[in-house]
């Protein structure tokens, strides 16, 4: 059995001369980023790390102050001097104690909701004999960890689809890879949401809005026209001066589209524009439409910035049609993840009642017009919304109902939000750390090793070489005994036979690079762990959250040139 300690913060543990940021505070902090779902997943999440460098030690202090449920730190070294140089989370007090006490225990100074563990024993002998200790927790975290040992733990969890994070700091170098069987990203929230307002093919209702203007005459439905026509598209107050009427300049630009779509068509046998040059022309249309003499009414000039959804034909993006056409999403499928079955349920209604198209989000833009207008307008566009989650809905539940499940077994928030969020929903699958330390896929990116003031992907194989000379000769090169030539030739003859296995070039790695590495001894600057740390933390959170997108391979980061790349090894 392992020996688990546990703790969580005491107020009493402050100081009372220091300001100590509220729960609520904080709360309200992160909940400015990722929402109340979020903060909910992330406080669900329990986080095991192996072994408390540096870096893993940062990433904790990341997860820990918005407020991760909470973390296991697994670590049987004791703090040593070498530790108080890079690692904040340990004092002179705390010479001669286990590591994963002492760091523990500061971290939970710094948020008093965090449930922190403690396992003094070593990592490695956990995953020889006993595995099953790490199938209960969210994701697991490593930092310098033996090669045979990583991959026992990395088949282990890969099996068991538990997301594995590596980090590093080695010198100058942080590198930082997510191992991500699978996660199924509902809120990425991009920074430009993709959207289809159907302004092509207006859906009943949305047309029937529309018919309730007319341009010529700036029939509005809530603004009454007050000026008088004295000649086609001209207008005057009582006293005879040319005006534009309110009820012209608050008409929604939708509404613009859609009229001037319907015109357009009529003028080109019902085709679409479809050059730059019919493009132009459509929104001199709009122009046209117009009645001040400087073509600047608001609305218009929103319609015009707009004109690409009312021409442009609406294209699933090409990230949904693959989770769409995962097999476990098909017909036959009997998956029965909640997030494969609401999937399941819009495919079918793509194929089905959308036509083509994806359930409406019932979110619009922002747009110059009267209250009432756009408040109708917003109405319209969420009870359509409403509809298409209905009809989604009722397929989720014939599917329930397929599998002999209840039906009521998936929420109908739970729907609700993959309908509003299906243009951007995102599928993260990695590849595995066996096939990348098996069937490294060099071809796709040995040429950048002739340029590695460009590309850092060299690092990745200079740290390979490195784990791989601990294993050999049980401490990193130059760690016991700073550039010795004899530890150099020693770590170039392991770094020769790497790139053999890896089937790079001999002599794309020159001596440099490989004295460079000796020369770092093994050392974990805090500047480049804190960039790590940073970054991982940031991983983490995606996927404890299911926010935002995971970075699908190795970041790598060069801290003398600054440079840093995302790559798939």
């Amino acid at each position: 059995l392992v020996k688990i300690s546990s703790m969580v913060a005491s107020k009493a543990n402050h100081s009372p001369d220091r300001h100590v940021i509220s729960n609520s505070e904080r709360k309200d902090r992160s909940i400015r980023l990722w929402g109340e779902r979020g903060q909910l997943a992330l406080e669900r999440g329990h986080v095991c790390v192996l072994n408390a460098t540096v870096v893993a030690t940062e990433v904790l202090k990341n997860l820990v102050l918005p407020g991760v449920g909470a973390f296991t730190i697994v670590d049987s070294h004791r703090v040593s001097e070498r530790d108080l140089g890079n690692n904040f989370f340990v004092t002179q007090e705390s010479i001669g104690e286990p590591r994963c006490h002492e760091v523990m225990k500061n971290l939970l100074e710094l948020n008093e909701e965090v449930k922190g563990n403690a396992v003094d024993e070593d990592a490695c002998e956990i995953i020889m004999s006993n595995l099953d200790f790490f199938d209960d927790f969210s994701c697991v975290i490593v930092s310098d960890l033996p090669e045979k040992h990583l991959l026992l733990l990395a088949n282990r969890l890969w099996e068991r689809g538990i997301p594995l994070f590596l980090g590093k700091a080695y010198g100058m170098i942080g590198l930082w890879r997510n191992v991500i069987p699978e996660v199924c990203i509902v809120e990425s929230r991009p920074e430009y949401a993709k959207e289809n307002y159907r302004l092509a093919n207006p859906f009943p209702e949305l047309a029937a809005f529309v018919e309730r203007f007319d341009l010529e005459t700036c029939r509005h439905p809530y603004i009454p026209l007050t000026e008088t026509q004295s000649a086609t598209n001209v207008f005057v107050d009582h006293r005879g001066r040319p005006i534009v009427p309110k009820a012209h300049s608050h008409i929604p630009a939708f509404v613009l589209l859609i009229k001037a779509l319907q015109k357009w068509r009529a003028q080109h046998e019902g085709k679409m524009p479809q050059t730059g040059q019919e493009k132009d022309q459509f929104r001199e249309l709009l122009d046209d439409f117009q009645l001040s003499v400087g073509k600047d009414e608001e609305n218009f000039v929103e319609a015009k910035a707009l004109a690409r959804h009312a021409y442009s034909p609406f294209e699933i993006p090409s990230e949904v049609k693959a989770i769409l056409s995962d097999p476990k999403a098909g017909a036959d499928s009997n998956c029965q993840d909640p997030f494969w079955i609401i999937v399941r349920a819009l495919r079918e209604f793509v194929e089905g009642e959308g036509g083509g198209c994806l359930p409406l989000s019932g979110m619009l833009p922002d747009m110059h017009a009267d209250t009432k207008s756009y408040i109708d307008l917003q109405n319209i566009y969420r009870e359509q919304a409403t509809r298409d989650c209905s009809q989604v809905s009722a397929r989720v539940q014939h599917i329930l109902s397929s599998m002999n499940q209840r039906t009521d077994a998936i929420s109908p928030a739970e729907i609700s939000l993959i309908c509003k969020n299906a243009a951007n929903i995102r599928l993260v699958r990695t590849r595995s750390l066996q096939e990348e330390y098996s069937s490294p896929c060099c071809d796709d990116w040995s040429w950048m090793l002739d340029m590695p003031e460009e590309f850092p992907h060299y690092l990745y194989v200079l740290l390979r070489a490195a784990d791989r000379y601990k294993t050999n000769f049980g401490s990193f090169p130059g760690e016991m005994q700073p550039l010795d030539e004899a530890e150099v030739a020693r770590f170039k003859e392991v770094l020769g036979a790497l790139c053999s296995e890896m089937g790079i070039a001999n002599g794309s790695l020159t001596n440099d690079m490989a004295t460079e590495l000796v020369r770092y001894g093994g050392s974990e600057l805090h500047s480049i762990a804190s960039v790590v740390g940073g970054i991982g933390a940031n991983e983490v959170c995606k996927v404890l959250m299911k926010q935002f997108v995971p970075a699908n391979g190795s970041f790598l980061y060069n801290g003398v040139t600054g440079k840093n790349a995302l790559c798939v090894f």
